[in-house]
């Protein structure tokens, strides 16, 4: 988890790009607000551990209840396997009130939500036709694993820099070409991530996050990770490798 700071709206508009409508309303932000991503769940593994109708996984592993549920906006509709970036303060039990400590579930955290930045999550494309999805240039500046963990969805997470106008033209996905003879090099399976432009000029720096569903024959018994060819603006074509995590 990022401890952040007081770049939370330009955080939050940058990234509105690639995101869905999301709770945008901040609900007593601080200096001790913090982010995470996770995953948006219904069905509660341990019962009836609070009052709240839904909760959030997070990609380290950590079962967050949100205790100030009954404060968000009310258009909000929780969804089960959404993506977000949860902006979230830890909650304290008032004075003679339960407490909400639980020594012997280090794993779990009853939390306040600021805000969810919901995020739009893709599908692995399979084509013979990969140029179709774009051929712009694109830069990451983080590419990690997420999900996984209490039987949620596996994720590629990606956060890319770019330069636009119109950051909501661009598009991307992260495709795999039918035209090689194997998905496989070396044991990893290989994917192109493809960066549309739609011929937006250059002129704002944005950082864009998203989220790709990690699911069949990708992750199948045996492949040792992803490689990922990307055409970046400083360093040309670039292949970057990522083992999966051991379980």
């Amino acid at each position: 988890m990022k401890k952040i700071t007081t770049s939370l709206f330009l955080f939050g508009a940058a990234i509105l790009s690639l995101t869905v409508t999301s709770c945008n309303r901040w609900l007593n932000p601080g200096p001790e607000t913090y982010a995470t991503w996770a995953t948006l769940a219904i069905s509660d593994p341990y019962g009836d551990m609070s009052s709240s109708p839904y909760y959030f996984i997070t990609d380290d592993t950590l079962l967050f209840y949100p205790m100030n549920h009954s404060s968000v906006n009310t258009e909000f509709k929780a969804v089960a396997g959404q993506r977000l970036i949860l902006y979230y303060t830890d909650y304290e039990s008032p004075e003679g009130a339960k407490s909400y400590t639980l020594v012997d579930n280090s794993h779990i955290r009853y939390i306040n939500i600021v805000q969810m930045q919901l995020m739009a999550t893709r599908e692995i494309v399979k084509t013979s036709q990969p140029d179709t999805l774009g051929t712009d240039a694109i830069d990451p500046q983080y590419i990690w694993f997420g999900g996984g963990v209490f039987g949620t969805s596996r994720y590629l997470n990606m956060q890319l820099f770019l330069h636009a106008m119109d950051p909501e033209a661009h598009t991307f996905n992260l495709a795999h070409d039918l035209n090689r003879e194997s998905p496989l090099e070396d044991g990893y399976y290989f994917l192109e991530l493809r960066h549309d432009a739609h011929h937006d000029p250059e002129f704002v720096d944005y950082t864009a996050m998203l989220s790709f569903l990690l699911e069949g024959d990708c992750i199948e018994e045996g492949v040792k990770g992803l490689k990922i060819k990307v055409r970046t603006n400083n360093q040309g074509t670039k292949v970057y490798t990522f083992d999966y995590p051991k379980n």
